[in-house]
């Protein structure tokens, strides 16, 4: 896949049987929950630090569903920087084989951010 040279990959997975709902689409829980897992691994790396931790999840927009044996992959990328916040947007696209030829889709956009916190959970500065 072709991305903006901000984006960076946080996750790739490919859709298997026990993501979906009875509809046969993935779970939006089970994405917020990769979302989540993928762009805090993102963040600990631009905040050079692993003590963050999620303050909002928002602007979540789902486009289109995932389904059985797409390869689903979550970007992400810096969008601001507080003292002791980070606020990245993302993307999740999938990669689809539909007649031997693979087609790519976006079907999720977001806006995240993390707080850096010291030993006590409070808020602490990371730049």
């Amino acid at each position: 896949m072709e991305t903006d040279e901000e984006y960076k990959l946080g996750f790739r997975k490919m859709i298997m049987y026990p993501d979906l709902s009875i509809t046969g689409r993935l779970y939006g829980g089970m994405l917020l929950s990769w979302i989540d897992e993928a762009m805090a691994m993102l963040a600990m790396d631009a905040m050079h630090t692993q003590h963050i931790v999620t303050k909002k999840i928002s602007e979540v927009n789902f486009k289109a569903p995932a389904r059985l044996g797409d390869l689903l992959e979550i970007w992400g990328k810096v969008e601001g920087k507080g003292k002791s916040s980070l606020t990245m947007v993302g993307k999740v696209v999938v990669k689809r084989d539909l007649d031997g030829d693979a087609h790519f889709s976006e079907i999720c956009e977001y806006s995240i951010v993390f707080v850096a916190i010291d030993e006590e959970g409070k808020p602490r500065s990371w730049d």
